[in-house]
């Protein structure tokens, strides 16, 4: 987990406006620095290229790029509607996020902001006849570089829109999340601290961060323990604390406390894992709907989720064998590791609700489950029985087709949930 400023650093260069933002900035700055340049252009350049050349080149880029750049905003924000009602809504801030998008359209604003400047700096005769040829030179390479972007960018939006794209993003998110969760349950049962208080936030809101380093180092300085009790993703408000502290403290201990705590109103994908699995879950669930009726794209969302807990289990092996197992004698902030249970109950159980009558759902679930209880039998063993016996009920509850139910039954015991 981040510290605080880096989680604030990190939010700000995910940004839609942050790399718009500084392209701009550095097309203003290379125009600015043409003139500074002049004493290392050979003198025999500088009567190669003429201001009406450089206006001419200027402006046609300067009145075509606007347009190049509104185009591609517009097409983003189609692609993202059309995300949102082909996937999910709660997979949008993850398209908007979308690194080849944002460096297009940062790539059309700053070459258009870059032509602009330059127009009107030839205009008013700012550029020496060594400035003019640096200015061209500048600008052929930005004509190669726009090129080679909208190439790309063409290339990126035949996928942007689409609902697979929309799941290789989510499982690449919930992933990296996973990968630095803390270990699955590290500290299974936290201190009660019966001595102790809790700790509320100032106002209501899902935990998106937790800066444990802040933390450990105001637990040190004010010699207590923390418990944190709502880890990211969880919810905290009045009625369910952030954290269980072993004393109690003064009223401004209380504030740097609740700062190490970044509380907002949605979920965060990058510090939360199990919010990948439910949105990942959502996008199955829209398609199993009346109106959709895709189970194609659920079986590949099922995949999915079978991927990213598999990829856990072996990140776990590894952090496990890499660090000492019990906690140290003289640890001041406990938390509490992510629950086996949880996550494949995040992941899979909406989907065992919405597809219980598709037998084809059904054993597509089974098969994803034992393929987790093979691969970490310690891990997943005992979750994994759980939750098969729930979908195969829930199942053999919905199919009415007796046929359907001989083949559910044979699928079970073949994958070792039957009786």
């Amino acid at each position: 987990m981040l510290s605080r400023a880096e989680f604030l650093v990190n939010r700000v260069l995910r940004s839609i406006w942050f790399r718009p933002a500084a392209y701009a900035a550095g097309a203003a700055f290379t125009v600015f620095l043409t003139p500074i340049l002049d004493p290392f252009m050979p003198f025999e350049w500088e009567e190669l290229i003429s201001a009406q050349t450089n206006e001419a080149v200027l402006t046609i880029l300067a009145s075509s790029l606007l347009a190049v750049a509104i185009f591609s905003l517009s097409t983003m924000v189609s692609a993202l509607q059309s995300a949102s009602s082909s996937a999910t809504p709660r997979a949008r801030p993850l398209l908007v996020e979308d690194a080849a998008a944002q460096n297009a359209i940062s790539t059309f604003i700053g070459a258009f902001l870059f032509s602009l400047l330059g127009v009107i700096g030839t205009r008013l005769d700012l550029y020496s006849p060594a400035g003019r040829v640096i200015l061209f030179g500048l600008t052929v390479l930005l004509v190669v570089l726009v090129v080679a972007t909208l190439i790309r960018w063409l290339q990126r939006l035949s996928r942007l829109g689409d609902v697979t794209e929309a799941i290789r993003r989510v499982e690449d998110a919930a992933q990296l999340a996973f990968d630095h969760a803390p270990v699955a349950e590290r500290v299974p049962d936290l201190p009660a601290f019966e001595e102790g208080v809790d700790l509320y936030p100032k106002a209501p809101g899902f935990v998106q961060n937790v800066a444990l380093e802040d933390l450990r180092a105001l637990a040190d300085k004010l010699e207590i323990k923390v418990a944190v009790k709502a880890p990211p993703g969880h919810f905290a408000d009045a009625g369910a604390p952030l954290a269980r502290l072993s004393e109690d403290v003064d009223a401004d201990c209380r504030d740097a406390l609740c700062a190490c705590f970044n509380l907002g109103s949605d979920r965060d994908f990058h510090s939360d894992p199990c919010f990948g699995l439910t949105v990942l879950s959502e996008i199955a669930s829209k398609a199993l709907s009346p109106g959709v009726n895709d189970p194609g794209t659920a079986i590949h969302v099922i995949r999915a989720i079978e991927r990213v807990l598999h990829k856990w289990s072996l990140t776990l092996e590894k952090r496990q064998q890499e660090s000492d197992p019990e906690p140290d004698a003289e640890t001041r902030v406990f938390l509490p590791g992510i629950r086996v249970s949880h996550a494949l109950s995040c992941g899979f159980s909406p989907i065992a609700f919405d597809g219980a009558d598709r037998p084809v759902i059904t054993r597509t679930l089974l098969s994803a489950l034992s393929g987790l209880r093979a691969s970490d039998e310690a891990l997943y063993g005992e979750a994994v029985q759980a939750l098969g016996a729930d979908v195969l009920a829930r199942a053999k509850a919905s199919v009415t087709y007796e046929g359907d139910r001989e083949i559910l039954d044979q699928a079970a015991r073949r994958m070792g949930f039957g009786e």
